[in-house]
Order: structure tokens, then sequence, then C-alpha cells
């Protein structure tokens, strides 16, 4: 019994050991704290706000996080790299920094979370990546938005290995990326590349929140295998929309697509399959299934989508390549801005669709019947079948099966309409379009902007005001820079030196600040510095600005050739002599061979000779700039002479 109840005290002991907690507020702190825990321990960073600190996470089983959530925000050059599994990396704001090709987030580890983190106003490469190897990381109520540069990366990147992934993005936010669309490749999500079109992903993308995402015109790109969209928002997208690329086997099922363009482009690759969707005030094509010879479309599925108040379907006959066995099976499509469809290549397969309005392609012999689907708008603002729609309880057997990939689960039998509202057994007593008739459930996006993202998005738990910009440096000409700040406060801004300003004094919340510098007419550097500051917080940029090249009276500078510099060598100090009387002023910078200054220092000269310590010097060679400067700080004259320290 005693060596009993002494293993049982071994065990708890480990237990207690296993679950230590280690609260930090520095860098220094949290790798003193790593190196010290084990698999199940806590890493705490405490509230505030951190400056140029990476996180590199190397051991597993570590829970890395903030207390409260929200309260520990990373600026500057502040980064994390994941490169351990089982880690939990929670509750942490990157805010405002600037890392230039570099990304905010890297994971390389397996069954890893990164759940409530918020991304914003970055100049970075890329805001999160999953690489190669990495299984099975679930991405989770993180809110990812406005990254300041507009080079061409995407903002969460998912890679993909010989293997499935297996990855879930769920619940996060994707908001207000700059742009024109095209091809500037700023995509929310991007899962996989071009060259690993043929291989299965199997991630899963769901309940996310997609706004005004017009940095590139994917606003997901879809460039491997087997992936599955289902119950996300696009809503106010107005050059963007989501594409299925190189990668066959697309799933997109139980989306909402709301406003403006945003709908779904199918590019390339074959076996897609789009259902239970609902498309309304769509302002440019609402499905499109494009004509491209990289990689012709085949056997591409449309089921059981409502499409509202938007342009047409274009199904891609435009061209050379034409899409081959197009599946087109118990929607609704009605009430267009313009007409229902475009570029009809005659081939399609149509199942017992419902349209009404222009139609503007010639009419299927069958599986397309104009009459109105009896939509009424519920409180919510969206439509759905009233009681006697001919929609309901009419949908049409004989189209292909969705199916379901390993390791997998999503509604492949549409059992469950856009709402998740039971379908019958029977595919003949189902409705046509994405909702069954019902009088309780109202349909409705699944995913908004309140709903998804981190819980504190909305509260500001933390002061911070904070630019994309640490310094910079500019030639002698006049120049003018843009600078974006990031704040939760108001701030006001004040410069140090006359030759710096700015277009705002003051501002609320995140802007665009203009910094002007005049130009430089002396022969000499110059730096100051702009203070962003709201209540006690601010932030610094130093502005460092070339010499010019001032136009000197050529007699002045032939009088400052006598000035002599000796002893020379020395070794504590040197005198300058022969200086012209009546200079008020002499300005004095010590400069290495390798061209670092040691210090500039301004003299009054009262006589034609000064002192200057130098046995603080490190050995070596040394050139002596002299700038003869006026009372009122007018350059009229120069010399440079070099000197050995012994």
């Amino acid at each position: 019994m005693k060596r009993l109840f002494q293993w049982s005290l071994l065990f708890l002991s480990v237990f207690v050991n296993a679950q230590t907690r280690y609260d930090v507020s520095s860098g220094e702190a949290f790798n003193a704290a790593q190196a010290q825990a084990n698999a199940g321990d806590s890493i705490v960073w405490e509230s505030g706000t951190y400056y140029d600190t990476r996180m590199d996470v190397y051991k597993d089983g570590l829970i890395v996080t903030a207390e409260p959530y929200g309260t520990v925000l990373f600026t500057g050059i502040s980064r994390a790299v994941i490169d351990a599994d089982d880690v939990t990396f929670s509750g942490f704001q990157y805010i405002g920094g600037y890392i230039g090709t570099l990304d905010v987030v890297k994971n390389y580890g397996s069954d890893v979370l990164i759940t409530h983190v918020n991304i914003q106003n970055y100049t970075s490469h890329k805001y999160l990546v999953v690489y190669e190897d990495s299984r099975r990381t679930t991405i989770s109520h993180c809110n990812f938005e406005n990254r300041l540069n507009l080079d061409d990366q995407n903002i969460l990147s998912i890679l993909v290995g010989d293997e499935p992934g297996y990855h879930r993005i769920q619940y996060c936010s994707f908001k207000n990326f700059d742009g024109s669309g095209n091809d500037q490749g700023i995509e929310p999500i991007r899962i996989g590349v071009s060259s690993q079109a043929g291989l299965d992903s199997r991630t899963l993308v769901e309940y996310c929140y997609f706004t005004q995402c017009n940095g590139d015109g994917e606003i997901i790109s879809h460039k491997s295998r087997q992936n599955v969209y289902r119950y996300n928002t696009f809503e106010n997208n107005p050059v963007a929309e989501l594409v299925l690329r190189h990668g066959d086997e697309g799933i997109v099922y139980s989306n909402f697509f709301l406003n403006n363009m945003g709908g779904i482009r199918i590019r390339e690759g074959s076996k897609h399959f789009v259902y239970n969707n609902y498309f309304e005030g769509l302002t440019r094509r609402t499905i499109y299934l494009q004509n491209d010879s990289s990689d012709p479309l085949s056997d591409i599925h449309i089921f059981h989508n409502t499409i509202v108040k938007s342009e047409e379907v274009r199904l891609g006959s435009n061209g050379n390549y034409p899409p081959v066995n197009v599946f087109i099976a118990n929607n609704i499509i009605t009430d267009p801005q313009d007409q229902l469809f475009d570029e009809a290549t005659g081939n399609e397969m149509w199942l017992g669709n419902l349209a009404f309005g222009a139609l503007g392609i010639d009419a299927p012999s069958v599986g397309l019947s104009i009459i109105d689907p009896q939509l009424s708008e519920n409180t919510k603002g969206y439509l759905q079948p009233v009681a006697g729609s001919p929609a309901i309880s009419s949908a049409t057997e004989g189209y292909p099966l969705v199916p379901l990939y390993s390791g997998m689960d999503y509604d492949n039998e549409l059992m469950l309409d856009v709402m998740k509202v039971a379908r019958p057994a029977a595919i003949a007593d189902r409705a046509i379009g994405a909702s069954e008739f019902s009088s309780t459930v109202e349909v409705q996006p699944h995913a908004t902007e309140l709903n998804t993202g981190p819980v504190y998005l909305f509260d500001d738990l933390v002061s911070y005001v904070t630019v994309n910009a640490g310094q910079f440096k500019s030639g002698s000409d006049e120049e003018r820079t843009s600078v974006f700040v990031s704040s939760n406060l108001d701030w006001t801004v004040t410069t140090s030196a006359d030759w710096i300003t700015t277009d705002l004094s003051s501002g609320s919340g995140d802007a665009e600040l203009q910094i002007m510098v005049r130009a430089n007419d002396e022969a000499l550097e110059r730096s100051g510095t702009v203070i962003i500051a709201g209540d006690s917080i601010a932030a610094t940029i130093e502005v460092n600005q070339d010499a010019g090249d001032p136009v000197v009276n050529t007699q002045e500078i032939g009088e400052r050739e006598a000035v002599l510099l000796f002893p020379n060598p020395a070794s504590e100090r040197i005198l300058v002599s022969n200086l012209p009387s009546g200079t008020a002023r002499l300005l004095i910078e010590l400069i290495q061979l390798d061209g670092k200054s040691i210090f500039v220092r301004g003299y009054q000269t009262r006589d034609t000779e000064l002192s200057i310590d130098v046995d603080k010097l490190m050995p070596g060679m040394y050139i002596v700039k002299m700038k003869f400067l006026d009372a009122d700080g007018t350059l009229n004259g120069e010399a440079i002479r070099t000197f050995v320290r012994e």
C-alpha cells in the first residue's frame, strides 16, 4: 500500500509538472520559458505592446497564448515561426508591423491550432503560411485584414505535400485588401500552387466571411485537389470571386454570394461540384465556366442553387475549348439584372431547373421550365419559397452523385439544404433551389462579420499607435513619402525640424500620412524625426536626408585652404588653426575611412584656433570635415583634412 501511495504521488507530480504555466513579458523571457517547458505546459504573454519580437516555437505540445485574448499586441518587425507539433498559438494581435519580404506567421508543424489571432495593417510577404509537411492544421476565429503593400503574394497560403493535409480554416474573417483585382496575387486564401495542382489537399474552408477583397480577382484560389468550401459568406467584393483553378474536384456548397461581383469562376479542371449555394445582387457574372486552353473544363456539376437579382450564368462557349459534360440540375434562376444565361454551348444537360426572366440563350428542349418560382423576402431580407411555390417537391433525378473524399465529412448526398434543413430522402420529394420550404427557418448567411474572427476583434483591449516604417532615407532633393498609421486612438503629429512637414497634424484611427522633406541645400546629411502620439503612446519615424551640393564662393574656399591641423599624427588632441576671424560657427564632423560618421558637433569660435580632444578615438586614420557658417546658419566655406590617431 505504501509503494502504491508513493507511485500515486509520483504520477501526480509528473502530471502537475506537465501543466506548468510560465508568464512572460519579453522575447528573452519567452525563450527562457520554452527552454524549461515540457509538452502540456503553457507560456502566457502578459498584456502589453511588444516591438520587434520574434517567437520561435520549437517544442511539441506547448500552449503559447495571450491572457486575456487580444491584450497582447506585436508590432515593428515582430513575427512568429511554429516548427513543432501539437502546438496551440492563440490570442495575439499583429498590427501595423513592417517585415518586408518575411511572413508574419509560419507553420511547419502538424496538429497545430492557430486561433483568435488578428493580423492587420502589416507590411509583409504573407500573413500566414502552412507548409507542405504540415498535417491537420486548424486556423479558427482569426482575422486577416488590410495588408499594406501590394506585392504579388497571397495572404493565407496552404501548401500541399505528397499526402493530404486535412487542414481546416473556419470562422475566420478576411477584410479590406486593397487593389484593382486582376492578377495582383493578393488572394485572401490560396490552397496549393500551380505545380501542386495534381496533389490532394483535402482542406476544408467553412464559416468564413470575405468582404472588400480587391487585391486580386480570386478571393479563394483553388490550386490543388479535393478541397471543400461550405457555409461561407462572400459579401461586397467588387472585383473578385471564388475561383477553381488548376486542381480538380473542388466542392462548393451552401455558401452565400452577395452583392457586387463575388460569385464563382471555374477556370480549369474537371469534376467540380457547385450546389446548395445562394446568390443575390451580383453585378457581374454569377457563375462563370471559363473557356481556357490550359486545362479545359469537363464534368462540371451545378445543382440546387438559388440565383436571384444577379447577372448571368456564363456557360463558356466563347472560345475554342468549351466545357464538356456540364450538368445543370434543380436550380432556381430568377429576376436577373439583365439576362439569365450567356454563352451556352448547346451541349449542357438540363434537369429540373426553374427560370424566370430574359433567358439570354436558346431554350433547351427539356430540363428548363420558364415559370415564376414564387420566392418571398423573409424578415432577414433573403428570398425563399412560399407555400404553393412550384419549386416545392419538384426536383428531378438523374444527375451524377457527389463523391465523398476519404478522410472528410461533408454533405455529399445533399441531405440538407442551404440552412441545414433536412431534405426528403427521395430526390423527387425535394425542393428545387438551395432551400426547402420552411415556415420556421429563415434563409440567411451562416457567416457574418460579427460571428467570425477573434472574439475580441471589436473591443479596444489594448491601446496602440504604430506605423509601417521605423525610418526612411531620402535624397537631397525634395521628396514625399507615404506611411500608414494604425491606431485605435486620437493622435497628433509633430516633427523635430522645420525641413520636415506632414499633410496631417492630427487624426483618429487608421490613416495614411504624407511626410514631405525640403531639398537639402547644405553639403551635410541631416536627420530628424516624425512623432505620432496618442495618449501616452507614441510611434517615431527617423528621417535621414542626403547632403546637398551647395554653391560656395570659390574665394572663400581659397581662404579655408589655409586652415591647419596639427599635431598629425596625434594621440590626445588636435589643434585647428588659421581659422578666419569673425567666423560665428564651425561645424565639425569626424568620419572613419569606411564612411561611418563618429560625431558631428558645432563650435562657436572667437579666435583663430580650436582644440579638439581625440584621446577616446581608436587608432587609425580619420577625416575631419569643417563647415564654416555665418551667424544665421548660412554656409560660406568648408575644408577637409585627414589626421592619424596614434
